[in-house]
């Protein structure tokens, strides 16, 4: 079975808008920091994919380290967001 790159998009695309919603739906800075890994994954999805389908027989890796790149930086800063709000919670 082989998806398209149209299909790919729409994954993407739907990963974030899930993670816009969660961001913006949530009046809690906690809560809504759940919705930015989301788009982050979302464009790696969309980067690895497009690197997949652009790379004719060519090297695909470009597109994957770029999407490992977005989620170290996703983790990074959620882990700012919460040590953020944490803070501001104790005072």
């Amino acid at each position: 079975m082989s998806l398209g790159l149209v299909a790919v998009f729409f994954v993407a695309a739907g990963l974030i808008a899930v993670g816009a919603f969660a961001a913006v739906w949530r009046r809690d800075m906690t809560a809504a920091l759940a919705g930015v890994p989301l788009m982050f994954a979302g464009a790696g999805v969309a980067f690895a994919g497009v690197a997949r389908f652009a790379a004719a027989g060519g090297p695909q890796l470009f597109g994957q380290e770029f999407a490992v790149v977005l989620a170290v930086a996703a983790a990074a800063l959620l882990a700012l967001g919460l040590g953020i709000a944490g803070r501001e919670g104790q005072r």
